[in-house]
């Protein structure tokens, strides 16, 4: 059922639990903005947005979510002015937009023609479950200021945006296929910051003569000797901290510990699987895998072939 509501009406459209449809027409004939709601989940909240208008138009909002919104917009732009600091933000076209938002003080400005937009709404309680690690990185500021722009940049994942905005399904279907994309659409864009953290982690690490030694001796126990040991492990067999080992190696070598072991791995099942008599069972447990599934669901990743394939040069195959 679609509902026409004034846009005193428009925080509750947001806040409330159910799935909805709204039109909010704007006064003086001006235009007009859609918006349809989708629960994802009692944490996530998605909505996807169209406006049309003859004339700028700005909309104030106030109001309190203490909830991260992640905004990308398909068409269009938007100007965002935060009343208390007075600071101005716009973001256009095949943008992202992430910004945790505690207290809500804004005046949003919208440009005459159309837009075009999906928004997702994540509750704290999902972020502090799932994704701890950003709210550490960004703890002080979340503590003292109502709201954080934490993204605001040429988007990844404009196709997931659009799949999103033009969903082919109704009924069940759609929301199974509605909450697969926003969550790997979270994902990504959450991966995305993370990762900038990480990077800037690697570049702050100071080396040692000695360090670069520990370094290489992980290296070749890694290469040489199939040591597919654990973070903890590794720094107790070279003495050298965890910190250092994860961000030092990254730094000296331009790839991670998990993908060098990764790549040593695939590379020795292989030779394994070409050359030997064991079977793709003891193979999967001489790399490391517990289950003889997830070795060969990787190992078709890495290659791009079956392990059971690659066996059938052998003379003597199982």
């Amino acid at each position: 059922m679609l509902n026409r509501f004034s846009f005193e009406n428009m925080n509750e459209f947001i806040s409330s639990s159910s799935s909805e449809k709204n039109l909010f027409s704007l006064p003086n004939n001006l235009g007009y903005m859609f918006s349809e709601k989708n629960i994802i989940s009692e944490n996530i909240y998605l909505f996807k947005s169209i406006s049309k208008l003859n004339k700028k138009y700005s909309i104030e909002t106030n109001s309190k979510f203490d909830s991260l919104f992640i905004n990308v917009i398909l068409q269009g732009s938007i100007k965002s002015q935060n009343k208390n600091s007075k600071k101005i933000e716009t973001v256009r076209v095949n943008s992202s937009y992430i910004k945790y938002v505690d207290e809500c003080n804004v005046i949003s400005t919208f440009n005459e023609n159309s837009s075009k937009s999906i928004e997702i709404m994540i509750k704290k309680d999902f972020l502090e479950k799932n994704f701890s690690k950003l709210l550490e990185i960004h703890s002080k500021d979340f503590a003292s200021l109502p709201s954080i722009t934490l993204k605001n940049q040429t988007s990844k994942n404009i196709h997931l945006a659009n799949d999103l905005y033009n969903s082919p399904f109704e009924g069940e279907l759609q929301n199974i296929y509605l909450q697969s994309k926003v969550l790997e659409l979270i994902y990504n864009e959450f991966s995305e910051m993370l990762n900038k953290e990480e990077n800037e982690k690697y570049k702050t690490v100071k080396l040692t003569q000695d360090d670069i030694e520990a370094l290489h001796k992980v290296r070749n126990f890694i290469l040489l000797e199939n040591d597919f040991s654990d973070l903890m492990t590794f720094s107790r067999k070279v003495a050298l901290n965890e910190f250092k080992l994860k961000y030092g190696f990254k730094q000296l070598f331009k790839t991670t510990i998990g993908q060098l072991i990764l790549e040593q791995k695939m590379t020795y099942a292989k030779y394994l699987l070409e050359t030997s008599e064991f079977s793709i069972s003891e193979i999967s447990h001489f790399v490391g895998y517990k289950h003889q599934q997830n070795f060969s669901t990787a190992f078709i990743q890495f290659f791009g072939i079956k392990p059971k394939d690659l066996m059938k040069s052998r003379k003597y195959y199982y």
